[in-house]
């Protein structure tokens, strides 16, 4: 049993971090998830694929990190590195502009109502299907669609806001 866990951490590890951002919060939350995976496993369907059931718990860890930054007034999730492949090796401007890129693109889901950021992150970043997601997040098929096409309009706006107030800001120079 455990076995099976350990093999599941980097894929956690990577899941953890898409879904909070910092490394320190991330790890936490997959310690948390093997310890609650651990005592539950009596639990688990082994119908049902295992990285789906963990994601599930990783998830509801999530949700209490996410609540517990709301209540200390701190700022939440924070996503703040770009990936960059390993084969590829950017110059020092590249990396400027990815990092640049993922900090505007990470403040954007920052701002977005935790329902639509998990459909957003599950469904369109982590490529999970619609009924694994409402599994996941306990709502309808249809719902997660909802969220997700919001969610995409809503970083769409924040986008555009901020190339706005950037175009803006090159005029007055």
């Amino acid at each position: 049993m455990s076995s099976l866990l350990v093999a599941q951490v980097d894929d956690l590890s990577g899941y953890a971090r898409f879904l909070v951002g910092r490394s320190s919060q991330a790890d936490d939350i997959v310690q948390e998830t093997l310890v609650r995976a651990l005592t539950s496993f009596a639990r688990y369907d082994p119908r049902r694929p295992l990285r789906a059931w963990l994601r599930g718990i990783a998830l509801k860890v999530a949700h209490k990190y996410w609540d517990s930054a709301r209540r200390d007034g701190s700022d939440g999730p924070a996503h703040r590195r770009a990936r960059v492949s390993r084969e590829e090796v950017p110059t020092p401007e590249e990396s400027l502009v990815r990092r640049e890129r993922a900090d505007l693109l990470y403040r954007a889901m920052d701002t977005l109502p935790l329902r639509l950021r998990e459909a957003l992150v599950l469904h369109v970043g982590e490529q999970l299907p619609a009924e694994e997601v409402a599994r996941m997040t306990g709502t309808s098929v249809t719902n997660v669609y909802t969220r997700a096409s919001r969610a995409r309009a809503m970083v769409r706006a924040f986008l555009a806001e901020q190339r706005r107030e950037q175009a803006g800001e090159e005029e007055t120079r």
